[in-house]
């Protein structure tokens, strides 16, 4: 496989990422004359939208910039590059959870949202 395939198809799957991201943003119950209220309760998808979105945009960022440097591949970085998509596409589970459970206002879901968060960072 050449290098600018391999790059190619991880652009996509950043790309998908990204856009998957913000379909966690529903329309909000509200009643007539209060949208505006509704629309600033959803703060929270907002708040975990924006820290995914900067995450991943900077991981892309630093995929690229690596890959710009390779000059070929082989069987163990298409590898090595598939798993690392795998962990990175995971960030859509606990940015959910942890949007749910800021809006929510439970301090145990909270901890448990922000830890999975977190351990998936690692």
């Amino acid at each position: 496989m050449k290098i600018d395939r391999l790059q190619a198809f991880s652009d996509g799957v950043f790309a998908i990422l990204l856009t998957l991201l913000v379909l966690d943003f529903k329309l909000p119950n509200y009643k007539i004359g209060h949208l505006g209220q509704a629309v600033i309760a959803q703060w929270p998808i907002l708040a975990a939208y924006m820290l995914s979105f900067f995450y991943v945009g900077t991981l892309w960022l630093f995929h690229h910039d690596y890959f710009a440097k390779i000059k070929r591949t082989n069987w163990q970085l298409n590898i090595l590059n598939l798993i690392l998509l795998f962990a990175i596409t995971l960030i859509n589970y606990p940015t959910s959870l942890l949007s749910e459970a800021v809006a929510q206002r439970n301090l145990a879901d909270i901890r448990f949202a922000f830890t999975s968060y977190a351990l998936w960072r690692w």
